[in-house]
Formats: C-alpha cells, sequence, structure tokens
C-alpha cells in the first residue's frame, strides 16, 4: 500500500516537475525571479501547509502517542552525520569539498519534498511526524550544519538562536499548539487557509522543476561521490533504519515514514548556506539538484523494498 501511494505521489510529482522545466525552458518563468518565488513558497505556502495540516488533523493523543520520533530522529542524524563524515573521508574528497558534501547528504528536503510527500502517503500522521523529525532538523541544521558549510579557510560561523524561529518551526509550533488545545479555525480562516494548502504541493514541484531547468549539471555529474551519496544516503541507509525501526518494535508506519524521510534528497537551502559561508555554492547546487532529480525513482524504490 505504501509502494503504491509513494509510486503514485511521485508520479505526479515528476509530472509537476517536468512542468516546471518546460516552464523554465519557454521562458514563462524567469531566472531572475526564482528568489522571489522560493520566498513567496517558504515564507508562506509551506508554513500554511504545515499548520492548517497540524491544527486540523493532529491531536494531543497522536502527539503522545508519536513523541518517540523525537529521539528516533536524533538517532538518524547521528547515524548520517557519521556515514556522511566516513564516506567523505574515504572518497577523499578534496578541499572544502568533502565538508559540504557531508552538508548535502546529511539534511534532506523537508519542505518542498518531505511536507507534501508525508501528507499524501500518511494523510492522517504524516504531518505530525514530519513536524516532529523538523524539530531535531532545525536545531542540528543551523548548529553542526552551518558549521559543515564553512570554509575551513574562515572564521567559524557562529550559531544564532534566531536561525531557530524559521516561519516553519513557527508553524509548527502554533499548529500543535491549536492540536493540544482542541482550539478549532473559524469557518471562513479554515476556508482560506485549505486553499493555500491545496496549492502548496503543486507550487513547490513546479518550483523544483524550474530550478533544474536553470542549473549547469554537467560538472557535478562527474563526480563519483554523488552517485555513492545517492545511493548510500537515499536507498541503503532509509532501508536499514526502516527495519531497525522494526526490530526494536516501532509500528510499521513509523517505520516507512523514517525511511521515506531519510530517502529526501538534499535540502534546497544547502546550497545558498555553502555559497554565504564558503566558496562550494556550485558544488552544493549541482548535488541538490541531482538528487532532486534522482528522487523521483529512489523514493518509490526504497518503498518498494521496505515492503
Amino acid at each position: 500500500m505504501v509502494f503504491q501511494v509513494t509510486l503514485e505521489t511521485m508520479g505526479v510529482f515528476f509530472a509537476l516537475l517536468a512542468l516546471g522545466f518546460a516552464a523554465g525552458k519557454l521562458g514563462v518563468v524567469e531566472q531572475k525571479f526564482m528568489g522571489q518565488l522560493g520566498k513567496l513558497i517558504t515564507k508562506l505556502f509551506l508554513p500554511v501547509l504545515i499548520f492548517y495540516s497540524t491544527s486540523t488533523s493532529v491531536t494531543a493523543e497522536l502527539i503522545a502517542g508519536n513523541i518517540v520520533l523525537i529521539p528516533l530522529s536524533a538517532v538518524v542524524y547521528a547515524t548520517l552525520a557519521l556515514v556522511a563524515f566516513l564516506v567523505a573521508k574515504a572518497l577523499r574528497i578534496e578541499g572544502d569539498k568533502d565538508r559540504v558534501f557531508q552538508f548535502a547528504f546529511i539534511f534532506g528536503n523537508t519542505g518542498f519534498v518531505g511536507f507534501p510527500l508525508l501528507n499524501a502517503v500518511f494523510p492522517e500522521t504524516g504531518i505530525l511526524f514530519m513536524c516532529l523529525f523538523s524539530l531535531v532538523d532545525q536545531v542540528t541544521f543551523w548548529t553542526y550544519g552551518v558549521w559543515l558549510s564553512t570554509a575551513r579557510g574562515r572564521q567559524k560561523a557562529g550559531f544564532k538562536a534566531k536561525s531557530l524561529f524559521s516561519p516553519n518551526i513557527i508553524a509548527i509550533v502554533l499548529g500543535m499548539a491549536f492540536a493540544v488545545s482542541g482550539f478549532k479555525l473559524p469557518d471562513i480562516a479554515a476556508t482560506v487557509l485549505g486553499s493555500i494548502t491545496k496549492a502548496t504541493t503543486p507550487l513547490c514541484m513546479l518550483y523544483l522543476g524550474a530550478m533544474i531547468c536553470f542549473s549547469k549539471l554537467g560538472a557535478t555529474l562527474r563526480r563519483p561521490e554523488l552517485y555513492v551519496g545517492v545511493a548510500v544516503k537515499m536507498v541503503a541507509i532509509p532501508l536499514i533504519a526502516s527495519h531497525v525501526a522494526l526490530a526494536v518494535g516501532l509500528s510499521p508506519e513509523i517505520a516507512s515514514c523514517t525511511a521515506l524521510y531519510v530517502a529526501l534528497p538534499v535540502m534546497t537551502v544547502v546550497p545558498m548556506v555553502s555559497a554565504q559561508n564558503g566558496d562550494e555554492g556550485d558544488y552544493a547546487a549541482g548535488i541538490a539538484v541531482a538528487t532532486f532529480v534522482a528522487c523521483v525513482a529512489t523514493i518509490p524504490l526504497v518503498a518498494l523494498l521496505m515492503t
């Protein structure tokens, strides 16, 4: 069942990616507007999706019953960090690319792909799973992730607490507050937010398709570590994670959710942070775009093999 829903969802995502790519090629979407479009999605559409879905479908009982996902996500990130470090050392990736490689293959695209995907595969609990995972994700990203993105020759970027107050985190906290309190949105607010929620997934995929159109992948596609990273982080570790979760007594739904979460492509903001803190922004962008393309095949493969 998970495989069928995942395959259908990724098929829709692929069609929307193709439309976004075509829109870029035909000039319907211009590269100079991509920054503003990305900002609109990350600061409005995704937070609305998270808040609305959490406040309307999550209950205090669901949160209490799945709170194990917070320590589980901490274990997941520790494992990803260790494996990425070992792979980078084994492949002897030169310069600061080894750190950016680790940065890229630790953090998955929870916003543009994760929330829409898990919301489709697990309509009742997917958003909750993503919210609980994201609490650890954001803390790890803005501490260890930023440190990895910083070039060795530059002063280490200090952690800024305000980085944790992203629109997505605020939406998670508010949504859970509504869920725990049992407060219901007024009808007109629910209608407006629901309309935005329905538009979020198509807009995310169209944006990513256009981003693929405007990206230069040639140099990245010639680097062997890209393929090792995809095979290890997006296929092998998700499958191992699902089997370990089942072995320790977690539910099949949590095991499947964990596997799909780990299998996500590279986070969209990784290239931007890498460019700000070092000289490997293009390298990170190439990895991000390549993994977006790859996930259309790897995520259904993971769903198939873990069943």
